[in-house]
């Protein structure tokens, strides 16, 4: 009886060895699929890709034809409401003759999204999500297409209000006089603010995924605060620099950033739609997609 107990115990040893060894065998299984479920991406189709093209380059083409229609360049908004006024002093500072900052420029309001474009780029190439070359050109398209279509949206606003500038309105004395008529009365919103947050916004949401798919969960909950920080600040600082040279108000770099932020969460999801719509499961309307990436 005793040999028999010993061969039985040693056969059920035997057995929970195996279901511990398949178990474990199932576990890796299940990790193996979730990486690679991780790494893979969908892509956006020809056709969309032509569709997002046209559609941006129309928006900037009435935007342009908006804002330069006003050949009388007539203001239809030029004083601010006294708390604006304010706090353009109290954001902005005083205000002399030549007054400006290195922002204070096209080149100035280019260097943000060529941030944007360099970093993305350089994520992608390094942590690549599925096809490394496919996944840099489809970020590349859609961060030009959305500057396009920021500029456009900007632009067609600008037309629209033409809103005298705070240097203009607050110290005619002081304003530069190389300023064009037409310039002078394009304050809202601002254009560095829309199209730096909307760079700011789209590199954000893209290393933020990137970095849930290649760090463990306690390295992402250690440094997912970072990216928003690095970006948003920058953003932020960009905005803070249009009042400081007095050429825009607190309002104005407002709906410029709330606009290039929610047009970066709008081209973004457009780049991954196809992923949603491959489910069982109706698409989520975009109004409730939208999130604060944080």
């Amino acid at each position: 009886m005793t040999g028999f107990s010993s061969a039985k115990c040693d056969a059920m040893n035997s057995s929970h060895v195996v279901r511990r060894l398949t178990r474990a065998f199932a576990a890796a299984l299940l990790a193996v699929a979730c990486s690679a479920a991780a790494d893979t991406r969908t892509y956006m189709s020809g056709g969309k890709v032509a569709l997002v093209g046209i559609g941006s380059a129309t928006v900037y083409g009435v935007g342009h034809f908006v804002k330069s229609a006003d050949a009388a360049a007539v203001p239809r908004w030029s004083r601010p409401g006294g708390l604006e006024r304010r706090l353009q002093y109290v954001l902005g500072g005083g205000f002399h003759a030549g007054k400006t900052n290195f922002l204070d420029s096209d080149a100035g309001s280019a260097l943000t999204p060529a941030m944007g474009l360099i970093t993305v780029g350089l994520a992608d190439l390094t942590w690549p999500q599925g096809d490394r070359e496919k996944t840099f050109l489809q970020d590349q398209f859609l961060i030009w297409s959305g500057l396009i279509a920021t500029k456009g949206i900007t632009d067609l606003s600008k037309g629209l209000f033409r809103r005298t500038r705070p240097v203009v309105a607050l110290e005619p004395d002081l304003a530069p006089r190389g300023m064009s008529p037409r310039y002078r009365h394009q304050s809202f919103f601002s254009g560095h603010a829309s199209s730096a947050f909307f760079s700011m916004a789209y590199t954000n949401i893209r290393i933020r995924s990137i970095m849930r798919s290649r760090l463990s969960a306690a390295e992402y909950r250690d440094w997912r605060w970072l990216p928003p920080t690095v970006f948003f600040s920058w953003a932020g600082y960009v905005g803070w620099s249009r009042i400081h040279a007095f050429k825009h108000y607190v309002s104005d770099v407002l709906a410029g950033s709330l606009v290039g932020w929610l047009l970066a969460e709008l081209f973004h999801a457009l780049g991954e739609e196809d992923a949603v719509s491959d489910s069982h499961t109706a698409p989520t309307p975009m109004v409730f997609q939208v999130s604060m990436t944080f």
